[in-house]
């Protein structure tokens, strides 16, 4: 992982802020959250949400903003299990949840040099690179 753009989460309280994020989004029909396991063990998450199309599409420059997206917001895969298939029935399922719910599109961001995930969605799933997220650093005022 980048270090500049991902950073392990603070261990205290987050089992209290996923279990409010699980509340709140308990009865939601846009959100899905999907897990892998083994043996009663978490080998896989994956979690995604639904937009619909924006009203304003007919005024913005990208179609897909006119469209219903399933937005991949995650997806993991233990080390232990990686290159099994994991990844991939997790993907599937998401994008069969997405496809019932009327849902043409898949988004999702990942690294642009992950040596893992790129080739996965590329080559193994079928998504191709679409656009380009730039990143500077510009440091806050007064420092």
């Amino acid at each position: 992982m980048n270090p500049h753009t991902f950073q392990v989460p603070t261990a205290e309280g987050l089992a209290e802020w996923l279990d409010e994020r699980m509340a709140f989004y308990q009865d939601s029909q846009e959100l899905l959250s999907l897990v892998a396991e083994v043996d009663g063990v978490v080998i896989g998450t994956l979690t995604a949400v639904l937009h619909e199309p924006s009203e304003t599409a007919v005024r913005q420059v990208q179609t897909d903003l006119g469209r219903r997206r399933l937005h991949i917001d995650n997806l993991g895969v233990a080390g232990s299990h990686r290159r099994a298939g994991v990844g991939s029935a997790l993907m599937r399922a998401a994008e069969e949840w997405g496809r019932e719910r009327g849902a043409e599109v898949v988004l999702l961001e990942t690294e642009a040099n992950n040596p893992m995930s790129v080739p996965f969605y590329e080559e193994r799933m079928g998504f191709s690179a679409e656009v380009v997220v730039f990143r500077k650093e510009i440091g806050v005022l007064g420092e």
